[in-house]
């Protein structure tokens, strides 16, 4: 594959192709395990930022090849609402697939007051809602907010930038729809890693080879179109003679 700021790397068909590599390579596991973990281990870690459209799609393939990955949702995103009835069922179908919830955790939100209890209170919110375990969280843009814990274990959730994976885990990330430091597909290959963790951010990975802004606007405007559409759906409903009576 290309260097790692080509757009073709960040397709659904590349997406596979990488998903295989580490299957032939590592095996899945869980957060909760990454300890007790032996060499060979892969953590795959998704952040939702933008998209659990893309998410929900990125779970098809993965559960297609056997991989089993974390998803971690934002309750406080300005781009998706995880309570709201068609995003939930898409986070729920994630779960039937057979990938796990986390937390992804916006400090920002806050202020400089968030600490434990917010973590506690997000993680409850989340289980409660889709009635599945949260074991792990990831904070969302540390950089932005200055937030940082050097703890691994949160509020009962394993920390993904924790001290413990840090050291002992290689990393790989796509942050800004680049892979940081070397593409995933040359990581995985080299085997250079005894356990690795993976992030990926969803809405970079998309049917067709799109520039990053494009692929964030794919996001925007797919879900401004079917705000557009739900608005219709209700008028065409209300406007019903049946619903004048």
């Amino acid at each position: 594959m290309a260097g790692g700021s080509s757009d073709s790397q960040f397709t659904e068909r590349t997406y596979r192709e990488l998903v295989r590599l580490a299957g032939a390579r590592y095996a899945f596991v869980s957060f909760t395990d990454c300890k007790r973990a032996g060499p060979g281990s892969l953590l795959w870690r998704h952040d939702l930022d933008f998209s659990v459209h893309r998410a929900v799609a990125l779970a098809r393939i993965e559960a297609e090849e056997g991989a089993h990955a974390t998803y971690f949702v934002q309750l406080h995103s300005p781009f998706y609402n995880a309570l709201e009835a068609e995003i939930a069922a898409g986070i729920r179908e994630i779960l039937e697939l057979g990938h796990e919830l986390g937390l992804h955790f916006d400090a920002q939100f806050y202020g400089r007051g968030a600490g434990d209890h917010e973590l506690t209170r997000e993680r409850a919110l989340l289980q409660d809602v889709f009635g599945a375990d949260v074991r792990a969280f990831s904070l969302h843009n540390p950089a932005l907010s200055g937030s940082r814990d050097d703890r691994d274990v949160v509020a009962g959730m394993v920390n993904a930038s924790g001290p413990y994976l840090s050291k002992h885990y290689g990393y790989a990330s796509d942050s800004h729809g680049y892979w940081r430091h070397a593409p995933l597909a040359d990581v995985l290959a080299s085997g250079e890693h005894e356990r690795l963790q993976v992030l990926t951010h969803p809405e970079w990975w998309v049917p067709e080879p799109l520039s990053p802004r494009d692929r964030v606007s794919r996001a925007i405007d797919g879900r401004a179109a079917r705000q557009h559409s739900r608005y219709e759906e209700i008028i065409a409903k209300l406007l019903r003679p049946e619903s004048a009576s």
